[in-house]
């Protein structure tokens, strides 16, 4: 075996020796460039996926993580929680609900208080807010009402 033959190099022997050679460098001698980095086979992107049901990018650039959604069922079971008569009023679960809540949904604890804090201000506060306008629109209009007869 040569000397060549024992290192290592990224182009063939002939090839080193070509691209090394300034009267021979052309852009079909160059180094190919850098690739971009692979998406797994397994990855299914689609528009809602990428912008989420807004359409607005949940990740500002390129290199971030990908927007990953929380199985149907565990959304289910948080929603059932949040939106229960009992918890309504105080929409923040107890280190023993939180582990329960981990438990049966089967996401971890980051996602759990990330689920709730997005879900107070997506989905809590603005029904709450409904409810206030609606419960002051029918005690004003009760009041209108009455006063007028």
């Amino acid at each position: 075996m040569s000397q060549e033959g024992n290192t290592l190099s990224l182009y063939p022997s002939s090839a080193t020796a070509h691209f090394n050679s300034p009267q021979t460098m052309n852009a079909s001698s160059a180094p190919p460039p850098a690739r971009a980095a692979v998406v797994p086979a397994d990855h299914h992107s689609s528009d809602e996926e990428k912008h989420g049901p807004s359409g607005s990018s949940s990740k500002g650039g390129p290199g971030g993580k990908s927007r990953r959604e929380l199985p149907a069922g565990a959304v289910a079971t948080l929603k059932a929680w949040l939106l229960s008569p009992e918890h309504f009023t105080h929409p923040y679960p107890t280190p023993q609900d939180q582990t329960m809540l981990m438990h049966k949904t089967g996401i971890d604890k980051k996602q759990l208080k990330n689920w709730f804090t997005n879900a107070r201000r997506r989905i809590w506060k603005p029904m709450l807010k409904k409810q206030l306008e609606a419960g002051k629109l029918a005690a004003a209009g009760g009041a209108v009402s009455g006063g007028a007869l």
